[in-house]
């Protein structure tokens, strides 16, 4: 399992084949082949998330698709596009946003939110 500090800012990519928690920031992608990723609740996360779960204590802007499940806490706020299996809000989470659930063939990941192209 990878911990990632609070005092630690990440800006790019991150991929594991391990549980992730993260207690401080990151800023781009995450991939997750196995595992888990846990958003503890001082944690600040703007990021596309590709992953088997995950669970959302903290503060996440971004797309996750979700082999498995993706999970809101009571104390997450969250905007951005949920596609799962398994979608659950907890009471007193906070969620702005689409969720899709998709039920994929068991071992099948989720297809990847498609990214959208800002002109500048």
């Amino acid at each position: 399992m990878t911990t990632i500090g609070a005092s630690l800012t990440i800006t790019g990519e991150v991929t594991s084949r391990e549980d992730i928690t993260i207690h401080g920031r990151i800023k781009g992608q995450i991939s997750m082949e196995d595992g888990g990723l846990l958003v503890g609740p001082s944690a600040s996360v703007e990021a596309d998330v590709h992953g088997a779960r995950v669970t959302i204590h903290g503060t996440f802007s971004g797309d996750v698709a979700a082999a498995e499940r993706v999970e809101l806490m009571p104390t997450a706020i969250v905007k951005g596009t949920l596609i799962s299996p398994v979608v659950l809000l907890q009471d007193g989470a906070l969620f702005n946003g689409a969720i899709e659930v998709e039920r994929a063939a068991k071992g099948a990941a989720p297809r990847r939110p498609v990214a959208v192209a800002k002109a500048g």
